[in-house]
């Protein structure tokens, strides 16, 4: 051991430290667990009871799952919070090391410290007849030597207190005797290293870090390689590689998701258990299966006849086919009548929502534009339980399947605007609950999509361009002229200018630019620079005006959680069926008004970049809602790519002939005796110069051409001086 250090017999610093790492872990984590959630609840979008009833629901369901991990929190901190005990108990009943208390002269004497040097001789005579070696009768259990040590301090103290070089030694180092030698100690007990024990504390060592840690790492990093980006099982991501396909109907979709491995976390544990109850739930499924084909049967859903069989997707083991059931029956709303089985539905449904997200990206990256779609549809079809291909109205309140295709049928309740027209219409066959939700029941609106770059005027190939578009929610109660007209638009997005209806007009628009070009006076300037900043300023109050706040939860009393709407924006080209833009998902939508009139749309931007070429393409905008069936909007656009215009290329020839010498100059004359090009005398000119001149003259008069004209201008101008 190095001089000046030296292990801690008594334990109290290795209790020390012990006290104050536990207090930085439990302090924050028992405030953590025990502080009640504050987290801003969202509100519901429709004022339905199903819909104001669903956070009691959603929380009902997560009881258990709760319960479970305030288990596992509580049992950690009370065992921490006893070993912090423990540890202050043993510091208060530790003795103090040397160096903990200042030295206080006053305090060894009996004094106050407002005492005089005068009384404390006095005080001091007294104690040195009491405590002097010679005179001092000892008790029991003291010795003389203890005696003897009590006089020193005395003493000490003493000449602490009237010994000016005592004194000084006491300002300046805390102790009457002068500087002292320091002494640092290992926050480690003696006998963790020097005792007995050495041999188990050593074992103890090499199985932490031999063992411990690398064990955890290990368990750390083999538990992240199963996994991907998305938060599925490796295998099963491959498993939705091979199977994916670009024709893969709504059916097929269904049987590849329930043959996902992570439901053998949630279904698998049924295989425990004697083999009567095994074939007792096999029996369950078996006839569940039979009820869902003869449900399908009365819908009429058939798989896709287009699809390739071989590429048709069978489930095989009976984790999948137990998922696959429960997944049909939660489509069609089938009532199980067991609790074992409906909250094991509950539990594959918690289990989708990532596994939909990998399909989804399986998907893009093959960018395959309807298989992506379909598996942006599945996510709204399954949480408003209800299969693609059925008529939207059923996601109302006590609107059943078949009901919602009968009134879709006979109201004409199709294309983007189903529900205004069906909510026009009487409605004495349904709820009145399901007449309050259609209501508020929010529907996309898109206005002014168009494509910019940056400050430019052209989109040029391989730019970044961005796909900038407004947003809102209108109700279908919102009045048609309150919504917005649809324009006819350009490549681009740009706006058809429009025709003047009448000579009138012209005249008009002639009056108004001869009015713009005369004079202003300086009176007008001023009131129009003032109201530019009024403009601006009014133009930022309504940018922070337009802080749209969160959107609620939506209708959705089969999902088991709470679901707020998104969106998936993506550009797609229908042709080709190729996915050009991979889909960004938006949401916080500004809502309506409570009196159902619309709000100021809100800008969202898509960046991508442009094509190769230069090229007039057609493109598909899609926004699919992972939340509601039937909201779904695509807009046509077309994007202009255009080359670089070719007056820059003039541009660039302008500075060519410029960096030319002229012939008059020694650096022409030397560029002559190379051979190189040279720009004619602009004093002297050439014999053929008029000629030329007239000739050019004459052919650019005649041409029509607007860039051939600025080109034979721009390179003639000395020539045409000269001639002139």
């Amino acid at each position: 051991m190095a001089p000046g250090i030296s292990y801690d017999e008594s334990g109290s610093l290795a209790s020390y430290f012990g006290v104050t790492f536990l207090a930085i872990i439990l302090i924050p984590w028992t405030l953590s667990s025990t502080k009640s959630e504050k987290k801003k609840l969202l509100k519901p979008l429709c004022p339905c009871p199903q819909c104001t009833s669903s956070p009691r629901r959603v929380h009902s369901i997560k009881s258990t799952k709760r319960k479970r991990k305030f288990l596992k929190k509580t049992i950690p901190l009370v065992i921490g919070w006893t070993i912090f005990a423990y540890l202050c108990y043993s510091l208060s009943q530790a003795p103090r090391l040397e160096g903990e208390t200042i030295y206080n002269p006053f305090e060894i004497l009996g004094l106050s410290d407002s005492t005089n040097e005068k009384q404390i001789k006095k005080h001091y005579k007294k104690l040195s007849l009491q405590y002097h070696p010679d005179k001092i009768k000892l008790a029991e259990n003291q010795t003389k030597e203890d005696a003897e040590q009590k006089f020193v301090e005395l003493t000490k103290a003493y000449k602490s207190l009237t010994d000016e070089v005592t004194r000084e030694n006491l300002a300046k180092y805390g102790n009457p005797d002068g500087p002292q030698q320091r002494e640092d100690k290992i926050a480690i007990p003696q006998w963790v290293v020097e005792g007995k024990n050495s041999i188990w504390v050593l074992g103890a060592y090499g199985l932490v870090l031999g063992g411990g840690i690398p064990w955890a790492v290990g368990r750390w990093w083999f538990a992240q390689r199963k996994l991907t980006r998305d938060g599925i099982l490796n295998p099963t991501a491959e498993l939705f590689f091979h199977q994916l396909r670009d024709d893969t109907d709504f059916f097929s979709l269904i049987s590849l998701l329930a043959s996902a491995l992570e439901f053998g976390a949630v279904l698998g544990f049924k295989k425990r258990g004697s083999k009567k109850a095994r074939k007792e739930r096999q029996s369950k499924i078996d006839e569940l299966e039979k009820v869902i084909e003869a449900r399908k049967a009365e819908i009429g859903l058939e798989e896709n006849a287009l699809m390739r069989r071989e590429n048709r997707i069978n489930v095989t083991t009976a984790v999948a086919k137990r998922a696959r059931a429960l997944l049909w029956a939660h489509l069609l709303r089938i009532d199980l009548n067991d609790h074992q089985l409906e909250s094991e539905k509950l539990a594959v449904l918690r289990v989708t929502p990532p596994l939909l997200s990998a399909l989804l990206n399986i998907s893009l990256a093959h960018n395959w534009l309807t298989t992506s779609l379909l598996v942006i549809k599945l996510q709204p079809a399954l949480v408003q339980a209800l299969p693609t291909d059925l008529s939207p109205l059923a996601q109302l309140p006590d609107v059943t399947p078949e009901q919602g295709q009968e009134l879709q049928i006979i109201n004409k309740a199709e294309g983007l605007r189903w529900l205004e027209k069906w909510i026009k219409t009487e409605k004495k066959s349904v709820s009145e609950q399901a007449v309050n939700v259609a209501k508020y029941w929010p529907r996309l609106e898109i206005i002014d999509a168009e494509f910019k770059v940056g400050d430019e005027t052209l989109v040029t190939p391989s730019s970044i361009v961005e796909l900038t578009y407004k947003a809102r929610y209108v109700y279908p109660t919102t009045p048609l002229s309150l919504l917005s007209k649809p324009k006819s638009l350009l490549p681009n997005g740009q706006l058809k200018e429009e025709v003047a209806d009448s000579v009138a007009d012209v005249e008009d628009s002639v009056t108004q630019v001869a009015e713009e070009k005369e004079k202003p006076a300086v009176d007008d300037i001023k009131e129009k620079i003032v109201e530019k900043v009024e403009e601006v300023t009014k133009e930022i109050g309504e940018k922070k005006a337009l802080e749209v706040p969160p959107n609620g939860f939506a209708h959705a009393p089969y999902w088991p959680q709470l679901r707020k709407p998104h969106f998936y924006v993506l550009l797609g080209d229908s042709k080709l069926d190729k996915v050009i833009v991979p889909p960004v998902k938006i949401t916080d939508i500004p809502l309506p008004k409570p009196d159902g009139s619309p709000t100021e749309p809100k800008e969202f931007t898509l960046q991508f970049q442009a094509p190769p070429q230069a090229n007039l393409y057609s493109f598909v905008a899609h926004w699919r809602s992972d939340t509601f069936l039937g909201s779904d909007v695509q807009v046509p656009i077309m994007l202009k790519v255009e080359d670089i215009p070719q007056e820059e290329e003039i541009e660039d020839d302008d500075d060519d002939d410029i960096s030319e010498p002229e012939e008059d100059t020694l650096a022409g004359q030397m560029a002559m005796m190379r051979g190189g090009k040279v720009k004619p005398s602009a004093v002297h000119g050439t014999p053929d110069d008029d000629d030329d001149s007239e000739e050019e003259y004459e052919s650019s008069s005649d041409e029509e051409t607007p860039a051939k004209n600025k080109r034979v201008r721009a390179y003639n101008e000395d020539s045409d001086t000269d001639s002139d």
